[in-house]
């Protein structure tokens, strides 16, 4: 991997630690809620990081790179990627833009994608890097998927601490029966394991 690669990326995990495990932890703590100010450090470290991807396309930023020439390989990456999209918008709008920004917390969403993964917007979002990282593979872009990984668990386990202040043993419940990210006994865990 580069030496850019390397310092940029760490930068993205290092700014994900200080948005998610500090800032958003202290939202949550203090006010119940995030701030408008957390949920753009939110944006602003999803933004960096499909940005860092920039650094295995092979395109400019900010232009898309041609597909590559690999006719199958460029259709199961493709449809990992769309069927990723899909799943992450479908995931948001059944969610609500009010409670992925912890506003509404009147009640646990157990409905959708929800029943098979306490996170289906992460995991589906995960796919569609996966996806991008299939279409042009390189070591550098399995390490773009680990840094997603990296911070999309830091959000989560933020997420879990909230949610467990504010439902209690309902959301202990909810982590017994439904696993964190996939399907598995190894995903059924809470904030507090």
């Amino acid at each position: 991997m580069s030496g850019t690669y390397l310092i940029l990326s760490s930068l993205v995990v290092l700014f994900s630690y200080l948005v998610f495990r500090v800032q958003v932890r202290r939202d949550y703590e203090g006010r119940g809620r995030l701030s408008a100010f957390s949920a753009s450090l939110e944006c602003i470290v999803f933004a960096l990081h499909a940005n860092l991807s920039y650094t295995f396309l092979p395109a400019r930023w900010p232009t898309l790179p041609s597909l590559p020439d690999r006719e199958f390989h460029s259709v199961i990456g493709f449809a990992i990627l769309a069927i990723g999209a899909v799943v992450t918008l479908w995931s948001m709008i059944s969610l609500g833009f009010s409670k992925a920004l912890g506003e509404q917390t009147g009640n646990l969403n157990r409905s959708g994608f929800y029943r098979f993964s306490r996170n289906p917007q992460l995991v589906a979002y995960g796919l569609v890097i996966i996806g991008l990282a299939l279409l042009w593979p390189s070591p550098i872009s399995v390490g773009w998927v680990l840094v997603y990984g990296a911070m999309a668990h830091m959000m989560v386990r933020t997420e879990e601490e909230h949610l467990g202040r504010i439902f209690r043993s309902e959301y202990e419940h909810y982590c017994d029966e439904v696993p964190r990210y996939l399907p598995s006994r190894i995903g059924r865990t809470c904030a507090a394991d």
